[in-house]
């Protein structure tokens, strides 16, 4: 299995102070057939320089320094020039375990699997990440994945996963939006037969650093929410667990866009209301699935507001989150989960 080469593309941007540490990880790794390729996306930092000290070291490493044009663009430039027999992401400022990509290739060599997956650990402040712990390894098959993927069983992201080479020979990533990763596995049906995961925890996924769609809200973010909702819906349309998944992730702090700054009124009110109309297009189904019947009394609540006055919702949630916000949260293994 040394000789399948691993491409691991790596987007750049202002992530000077975390950028070693990733990179050393990276490079430190048990498999040593990599590529690993650096796109220096426009950083107005020393990123750049860090980026071309590592490939004058270290033969394995590329650089591409491009304009600033974001992070699912830098990943379309790597992979149109990634040869590897494997495909890997890798956000600047997380880091990955030394045999992350040993343990995936042996995976998804042994299940025959075209994407590999290992845990990931929510490393920081924001309890972003929430997955199910199996006890071990399991091998989902084409028919089960989207059902999976509203399980959370498969995640939401990309960064955990090994992906073969043939998936990415004619996908490419959306570049005008955020949270394509996970529009991305909306469709995993098409692009994967066989998905293999295993709970050793190999990727520490940091949210100490202030992302773009953690930091303050733009237009942008309620348009690709809203994007991204109706790649779920899409997907949900014959999949219970995606009804619930939807009418449960709408009505959250994570997913409100509050009037301020760039944000007008009309449009916070507006993407209030078009989220509503995805919800209520899955609300008869998820509140008769028994993850709805399991959760707490006050979500139910909630959700039943939302259904019934969507932005009397949204201040309620709004108020507890900035709350909940203000106090400080140590990431613990029942955080992770996906994107």
């Amino acid at each position: 299995m040394e000789t399948r080469k691993i491409s691991v593309i790596v987007p750049i941007y202002k992530v000077e102070c975390y950028l070693c540490r990733c990179l050393d990880s990276i490079t430190g790794q048990t498999h040593q057939n990599l590529e690993i390729i650096l796109v220096d996306d426009g950083s107005p930092d020393h990123c750049g320089a860090i980026c071309d000290q590592y490939e004058a070291s270290d033969k394995r490493v590329r650089v591409l320094h491009t304009k600033n044009r974001g992070a699912f663009a830098a990943r379309n430039t790597a992979l149109d020039t990634a040869s590897g027999d494997y495909i890997g992401f890798v956000d600047a400022d997380d880091w990955l375990e030394s045999e992350m990509y040993a343990v995936l290739l042996a995976l998804a060599e042994e299940t025959h699997a075209d994407v590999a997956q290992c845990e990931m650990c929510n490393e920081g402040n924001y309890a972003q990440l929430r997955s199910k712990t199996l006890g071990g390894t399991a091998v989902y098959l084409k028919g089960q994945l989207t059902q999976e993927l509203f399980r959370e069983n498969i995640t939401h992201g990309l960064n955990n996963k090994l992906f073969r080479r043939e998936i990415w020979r004619d996908r490419r990533f959306p570049e005008k939006y955020y949270h394509m990763d996970a529009a991305c596995m909306t469709e995993v049906e098409r692009f994967c037969g066989t998905f293999a995961r295993t709970d050793a925890v190999l990727y520490h996924y940091n949210t100490t650093n202030p992302s773009i769609t953690r930091g303050r809200k733009k237009p942008l973010h309620a348009a690709s929410a809203e994007k991204l909702f109706e790649a779920y819906s899409t997907a949900a349309e014959d999949v219970p667990e995606g009804a619930f998944f939807i009418c449960r992730e709408i009505p959250s702090f994570g997913r409100l866009i509050p009037p301020g700054g760039d944000v007008s009124l009309r449009l916070a009110v507006g993407h209030v209301r078009r989220m509503h109309k995805i919800f209520e297009r899955h609300w008869d189904v998820a509140r008769e699935t028994a993850e709805y019947r399991a959760s707490p009394r006050g979500k139910r609540l909630l959700w039943s507001i939302y259904h019934r006055a969507p932005l009397l919702a949204s201040v309620l949630v709004y108020i507890y989150g900035t709350n909940k916000a203000d106090r400080p949260r140590i990431g613990r293994k029942e955080d992770y989960g996906s994107y």
